[in-house]
This record gives C-alpha cells, sequence and structure tokens, in this order.
C-alpha cells in the first residue's frame, strides 16, 4: 500500500510540475519593496558593481543570493560579496538543466543571507573567482525584499528555470501568482547568463504572446565579459517600477535591458502568466542563451497576511525533522498548506504529509521544500525551507603497530572533514582520549580504538580501528609421550619464551597457569593449549598440540564353570573391552579336541562353550586345556601401540 501511495504521489507530482512549469522558489506580499541585481564573468573571473535601492527607514525582510554554475557537482565554490565569501556546495542546488553547449549540465544554486544584509548597504561588489575546474560558478544575482510601514502593499515572485535549453524555443507558464493589478506597473526582470556570444544573435522574449524584445546585449556591470548576459537590475515600491544601471522601467525588454513593465500584456486580476524565448539565429550552434530565473513585482488586490515556515536548519543522518508553516487558512480547494519539492520532486515522499502545516522529514540527504500558504482561493504565498542533513564521512587513518609493554602504537588521521570541530577516540579501557598533536594520536598499547569526530552541526562519526600488537613471546611447550594407551601419564614441559604470565586448556578446560601434566584415564584425543603473554594479555601468543590416547585389550576368562543347567556359572564366558573377532578351541587331558568356535564379539560378556563336545554331549568332570585367539583393529585401537592379535590359553576345570 506504501508503494502504491508514493507511486500516486510521484505521478502527482510530475503532474503537477507540467501544469506550472516552472519553480516557484519565493512568493509574498507586503508592505514593502523590493530590489535586485546582479554580474556576469562570462564564463570567466571577476568583479561587478551593482545598485540597489532600499527605502530610507527600512528593514531587510528576504534577501536570496542566486548563483549559477556551469558544469554540475560542485564540491566547494565561493560568491563573494562585499568581502564576505560565500560558499556553495551540492546541497545548496534548487534546480538543474541541461543546455546547446558544450557543458554536459548546469546548475542553480540559492542562499539565504537575509541577515547579512545592511538597509543602508546600497552599493555590492560581487566577485566571481577564478576556478580552472569546468564546473564553477559565472555570476550571481542579489534579490532583496525590505519593508517599511509607510510603503504601499506589493507582490513578489521569483521563479527558477527547470527546463532544458536545447532547442530554439523555450517557452514557461506559472498558475498560482498573486492577482495582478495590472492598473498599477508589473515588473517583470530576467537572471540571464551566456546571451550574446560570438556567432550568436541572442533571444527574443515574448509576453503573453507579446513580442517585447530581443535580447543580445551584455549590460552594463557586466559589459567587459564576453558572454555575460543580461541581468535586470531594479526596484519597485509605492506601485511604481524603476530601473536601475542600463535598465529602463518602460514595457519593452531587448539588447542590454533585462527590465520590462508588462501590465499591459496582463489581464487584470489573472493569477498565471506565459513568457517564452527564442533563439534569433536558430540555424547557430553557438546559441546558448541561459535563462536562469525570472523576478515578478506588480501591486495585488489580496491583503497581506503573516505565515511562517521553519528556518533553515541542519540535523544529523538518521535524524527526523518536525516542519512547521504557519498562516495558511482553509479554502475551497487548498487545505491551506501545499508543500514541494525543488531539486528532486521524489523528495516529496521523505515528508510525512503534503497538505498540511507540519509535516515530519525523514530523509536522508539535504533537500529544499517550498510550502504554497493560501489565505484565500486565489492569495497565497511561497516561502523555503533548506533541509541540510549533515553526512557521514569516513575517517581515514593509518595504524601504526605497538610493540607489547612499550605502547609504542599509533593512529594518523588522515583527510579529516572540512566541518569536523573535534578528534577523539576511545581507548580499549573506555576512555577517551584527545589527539597528542594535529590528527595524531600516539604512545597506544594494542586494542581496538573508536575514532570519532564531531562537526560543526553536532553530529558525529566514528570508526573502529584496530592497533595491533608487535609480539615478541613465543609460546611452547613438549608433551611426552605423544600418544599412548589408557591410562597413561602425559608430562608437559613448559619452554616459552619472553613470557611471564600462562594460561593451559585442555579440551577448552581451563587448567591452570602452572602446569606439568595429566592422566589420560580413557581414549581420544587431549587437545592440549598454552596461551603465554608478558604484562599484556593482549600481546598472547598461542600453540597447542594433540595427544592421541587409545585403548588396549583386557579379556577376562574363567578357571572353573559347572554347565549343570542350574542357571550359575552354566557357560565359559568371556569378557572383553573392545570388539573382536575370536577363534577357541577347546582339549582333553589327552590333547583331544573337544570343541571349538569363531566368530565376532561386542564389547561385553559373552557365553562361548556350554560344555558339550562337538557331537553334542556333555564333557566329563575334569580339567580341560583352552586356547583363544582374538584379533582387534579400528579407529578404537592404535596397532602400532597395541597388540592387534592376542593369544590366551590356560586351564579350566568343568564340574557338573
Amino acid at each position: 500500500m506504501k508503494l502504491i501511495t508514493k507511486i500516486f504521489l510521484l505521478l502527482f507530482i510530475n503532474s503537477h510540475s507540467f501544469i506550472t512549469g516552472q519553480v516557484v522558489l519565493y512568493q509574498d506580499i507586503c508592505k514593502c519593496g523590493v530590489t535586485g541585481g546582479g554580474f556576469s564573468a562570462g564564463g570567466g573571473a571577476g568583479t561587478g558593481v551593482v545598485d540597489v535601492f532600499i527605502e530610507p527607514g527600512s528593514t531587510i525582510k528576504k534577501a536570496i543570493l542566486i548563483a549559477f554554475s556551469v558544469g554540475e557537482n560542485i564540491v566547494s565554490d565561493d560568491i563573494t560579496i562585499n568581502g564576505t565569501k560565500y560558499s556553495f556546495n551540492n546541497n545548496d542546488a534548487i534546480s538543474s538543466f541541461y543546455a546547446s553547449s558544450f557543458f554536459s549540465k548546469n546548475t542553480i544554486y540559492q542562499k539565504d543571507i537575509t541577515s547579512d544584509i545592511s538597509p543602508s548597504t546600497l552599493i555590492y561588489n560581487i566577485t566571481v573567482s577564478q576556478n580552472l575546474n569546468l564546473t564553477k560558478f559565472t555570476s550571481a544575482f542579489l534579490y532583496i525584499v525590505y519593508e517599511n510601514s509607510v510603503l504601499t502593499k506589493t507582490a513578489t515572485s521569483i521563479f527558477i528555470n527547470n527546463k532544458d535549453l536545447t532547442s530554439v524555443s523555450t517557452s514557461y507558464n506559472i498558475d498560482n501568482i498573486l492577482p495582478i493589478n495590472n492598473l498599477h506597473p508589473v515588473g517583470f526582470s530576467l537572471y540571464s547568463d551566456i546571451i550574446a556570444c560570438p556567432g550568436d544573435a541572442g533571444s527574443n522574449i515574448q509576453i503573453n504572446n507579446n513580442q517585447i524584445g530581443l535580447l543580445s546585449e551584455a549590460d552594463n556591470v557586466n559589459i567587459n565579459y564576453n558572454c555575460a548576459g543580461v541581468k535586470g537590475h531594479f526596484y519597485y515600491q509605492y506601485n511604481q517600477l524603476f530601473g536601475l544601471d542600463d535598465d529602463t522601467a518602460d514595457n519593452i525588454m531587448g539588447g542590454s535591458d533585462g527590465l520590462a513593465n508588462i501590465s499591459g500584456y496582463t489581464t487584470n486580476n489573472s493569477t498565471s502568466l506565459d513568457w517564452s524565448f527564442k533563439w534569433e539565429n536558430i540555424n547557430s550552434s553557438n546559441a546558448h542563451d541561459y535563462y536562469l530565473s525570472f523576478f515578478l513585482t506588480y501591486s495585488s488586490p489580496c491583503q497581506t497576511f503573516t505565515s511562517t515556515i521553519t528556518p533553515d536548519t541542519t540535523i544529523c543522518f538518521g535524524q527526523t525533522l518536525q516542519l512547521q508553516a504557519t498562516g495558511g487558512v482553509s479554502t475551497t480547494t487548498s487545505t491551506g498548506y501545499e508543500w514541494s519539492a525543488l531539486t528532486d520532486p521524489s523528495a516529496l515522499t521523505d515528508l510525512s504529509c503534503t497538505d498540511c502545516p507540519n509535516p515530519i522529514f525523514s530523509g536522508d540527504s539535504s533537500q529544499t521544500y517550498t510550502v504554497r500558504t493560501w489565505n484565500t482561493d486565489s492569495c497565497s504565498v511561497v516561502k523555503s525551507v533548506h533541509i541540510n542533513v549533515s553526512q557521514p564521512q569516513p575517517i581515514n587513518a593509518k595504524m601504526y603497530r605497538s610493540t607489547c609493554s612499550f605502547s609504542t602504537g599509533k593512529i594518523l588521521v588522515e583527510d579529516l572533514p572540512e566541518k569536523a570541530v573535534q578528534l577523539g577516540a576511545v581507548n580499549p579501557s573506555g576512555d577517551t582520549i584527545n589527539p597528542t598533536s594535529g590528527n595524531d594520536f600516539t604512545g597506544l598499547s594494542a586494542g581496538n580504538y573508536t575514532v570519532f569526530y564531531i562537526d560543526k552541526y553536532g553530529c558525529s562519526n566514528d570508526t573502529l580501528i584496530y592497533v595491533e600488537p608487535i609480539i615478541n613471546t613465543v609460546a611452547q611447550f613438549n608433551a611426552y609421550p605423544k600418544k599412548g594407551t589408557a591410562p597413561i601419564y602425559i608430562n608437559l614441559t613448559n619452554q616459552s619464551q619472553n613470557a611471564t604470565d600462562y594460561s593451559w586448556w585442555i579440551n577448552d578446560a581451563y587448567q591452570g597457569n602452572s602446569f606439568s601434566g595429566f592422566w589420560a584415564d580413557t581414549s581420544g584425543t587431549y587437545n592440549i593449549e598454552l596461551i603465554a603473554w608478558k604484562t599484556d594479555s593482549i600481546c598472547a601468543d598461542t600453540v597447542s598440540f594433540t595427544v592421541f590416547i587409545f585403548d588396549s585389550l583386557v579379556a577376562s576368562l574363567p578357571n572353573v564353570f559347572t554347565p549343570n543347567n542350574d542357571g550359575v556359572n552354566d557357560f565359559f564366558n568371556v569378557k572383553v573391552n573392545l570388539p573382536v573377532s575370536y577363534k577357541l578351541s577347546i582339549l582333553n587331558r589327552w590333547g583331544n579336541l573337544v570343541f571349538e568356535n569363531a566368530g565376532d564379539l561386542t564389547k561385553g560378556e559373552h557365553k562361548l562353550w556350554n560344555g558339550e563336545t562337538k557331537s553334542g554331549e556333555i564333557v566329563n568332570d575334569g580339567t580341560y586345556f583352552y586356547k583363544i585367539s582374538f584379533k582387534i583393529g579400528g579407529d578404537f585401537v592404535d596397532c602400532e601401540l597395541t597388540e592387534c592379535e592376542v593369544v590366551k590359553q590356560g586351564f579350566v576345570d568343568v564340574r557338573k
């Protein structure tokens, strides 16, 4: 049932993505203004100066840094803004796509930097650093929402590209935006990169099927960099749109201008919008034209309302997280909350619910989620939360052996994860020890050590490392005899070298620390083991030897019997302690054969003669001579130690 539910959920996710055609990173309505701008080094490295505008007396409500890299799987790279370095890795990715260039795949990243932005700072130096790898950042865009009680209501949205840019034309459509009041300007700003490279004529852009211009040049911020593309620099407040740098707030977009007032191309109270890009030179193999993010800012009839979401947080691998959103109101079409997974739609299955305010996250990899919070059937805001899952990273270490009794062992930790803030180990006694210096643990005795690190998020990982002993002790003993027939005494002589302590065992039974021999009363195998060590038992050496003990034949014969059928001593009996084959002969006093017999006997007592002759007559009373031969063999006897053919003879008295 769970699998069916997941399949249904994935189908719903894919269907929903097809309908909206865009990743909504952020959507809000507030008494605020919005400003933004970006810089591109066109695939190289450099610094651009970006101007923004923030109404005096305002506070920063939201600041998002969006970055773009050609290639994917960034291990670590930086964007620097006014001297502050922002490091990104794959956990910060929110979208990826293919494009018609020599790079395989491209990635868009985001980072919430609200706490770092000052409302009094209006000039930002954005630096893209040099990186010799193919996977590197080429550009960044800074988006800021500022609140002020004197400002009018403003609706704003950020959409992130999630389409492959491999065809001549790329179309986008978005639903569930806040209703548009087109009596005021509607700002549409574009964050692009690698547009208008040599041989590339640029891209035509349409809004709701209306052609508004041809993007074909790098703007003033990026003019010194080839293929830098267009960034729509703007601010919006008091229901007015303003262009910054060389962007203008008119109803067209083209050349290096990435900003347009599209109110004339929209329908009043509309909650959807379509736009598209088409390469001007459709036969050009050089057409790249990366459309990365789109920004809508306008007036809306929706009322402001308060909504919250769990702030970005980090959890340890294997933990769960209770998310919490507030402000939603159940409507005729919604429960008030709709959760989405930005980077990987299938990650929505890691939430316990997708239409509730407080789902539980149980995934094992970092994810960014958004929640659309509805206030009415047509008014909703979208906020995001990034959940960083601190993945355990293996501890690579070299082990150096320890000479017994001298504690010369060492563990050297190599390539400690960068996020580790504490390194330690638990020794065989259970005590926690710290590195001697750097990442080294020295002066270690032999044994098991649990080496661990704790990262800056309080998450830990450990690995078990065995410090092997260098053993100088040699366990040795002599056993004499090394085999024999029971009962027999086995002498043991301890010949161990460089040892002070001993442990003797016979067939896994402890015999003590001082042992010189034992009686082997029964046949069988006796496995003798000696464990010897000096000071520390972990540095012990072990030697063992097996002594084989066999049985010997014991046969008991009578010297008198009374074959009178009174039930007492009526037979000439033999008792043997081993299975044997036999041959018996009975002779009278004149040496004449009276009786003979042969066969096999099991262990125990057997009736061999009842006193009758070969013809069935009872013999006369008297003394008779017997001769009996036994032949033994098999696993129960060693013929090298025991006579396997035994002859016994003597006299027996017959008395009736």
